[in-house]
């Protein structure tokens, strides 16, 4: 066996391990709290995050048993902004399957959200690392900050400038903050943290970017969610403010009266308009930039199978074919 193909058994094993960590994690002395929580962790998820966090550490030569605990409290911190952010949303489908939110209610959505945020931060607390406590402690204020502030911003034709605080708090943070908690573990020095920030940041929004346009142009057995979402939810993202800035006023009309509707009228209209006017390249052109800052600081970690495995990561992310 080669070391590359050694990476991938290790990987995957440590992946295997994860799952099964996730399950026992969730368990209750409430069957209806086991029962929910299982229900959510069951329905999937490509586990990115966790992964991010794992391949770092192996990247930094970590080989002790913390990376496991470390890899299913970001899991779980991440689950549950998601079952919080479907009762927001009043989400009916997530991950090809009903939300907890539509197949139980959104009271049990918003306990069963913070139980499993407690069992995340039991898992941090048993890590005993002030430096991942903190981080990920912070990391979690700002994604509620950066959900907030979107809230506030519903079916508002919001900046660029606006656009990238709230994808760089909802979604990079958590990337980062998964990554830089394997470095502490793995006792990075303050040029490895320098270069494993500004990588996972640029990981989040490259994947963030690409995300928004899979949800006008991607294939929804595969995403797991309807075509046209954020639309219908009122979520302005790169692509529509692209697109409204390169409209004429005819446009720019459609594109305002179809925030928050849901006919198939409207989700054409708006996928058309996104389609002539440009916006779709200067979308690429941008997630383009934050790939290449993420490609140049991986190639800044040691050489090894498992940074391979980490950029091959990172650049499914920028991928997508429309």
């Amino acid at each position: 066996m080669t070391k590359k193909e050694a990476s991938k058994e290790d990987i995957k094993r440590d992946l295997e391990l994860l799952e099964i960590n996730l399950n026992e994690s969730l368990v209750s002395e409430i069957d209806l709290a086991t029962e929910i929580s299982n229900y959510t962790i069951s329905s999937g998820g490509k586990r990115i995050r966790p992964l991010i966090s794992i391949l770092i550490a192996r990247c930094l030569n970590y080989s002790g048993a913390k990376i496991l605990p470390l890899a299913t409290a970001i899991e779980l911190l991440h689950t549950a902004t998601l079952i919080h952010d479907d009762v927001v949303d009043e989400s009916e489908i997530r991950r090809g399957k009903l939300s907890v939110n539509k197949k139980w209610d959104a009271k049990h959505s918003v306990l069963i959200g913070d139980f499993v945020y407690s069992k995340a931060f039991q898992i941090i607390a048993s890590l005993k690392d002030q430096n991942i406590i903190k981080t990920l402690a912070n990391s979690t204020n700002k994604i509620s900050e950066g959900e907030v502030m979107q809230l506030s911003l519903l079916k508002t034709f919001i900046s660029e400038e606006e656009y990238f605080e709230i994808i760089g708090r909802k979604t990079a943070e958590l990337f980062q903050a998964s990554a830089l908690s394997a470095a502490y573990l793995a006792k990075a020095n303050s040029e490895q943290l320098s270069i494993i920030r500004d990588l996972s940041f640029a990981i989040g929004i490259t994947f963030q970017i690409n995300d928004d346009l899979l949800d006008y142009f991607g294939d929804s057995s595969k995403t797991g969610k309807k075509i046209g979402q954020d639309l219908v939810e009122g979520k302005i993202t790169l692509p529509l403010i692209k697109a409204y800035r390169l409209s004429n006023d005819k446009n720019k009309l459609i594109l305002r009266n179809a925030l928050g509707k849901s006919s198939k009228e409207d989700m054409d209209n708006v996928i058309k308009i996104i389609r002539s006017s440009g916006a779709i390249e200067e979308v690429i052109k941008i997630r383009d930039k934050y790939f290449l800052i993420c490609k140049k600081n991986i190639l800044k970690l040691p050489n090894s199978s498992f940074r391979d495995y980490l950029f091959a990561t990172a650049k499914a992310f920028n991928n997508i074919d429309i």
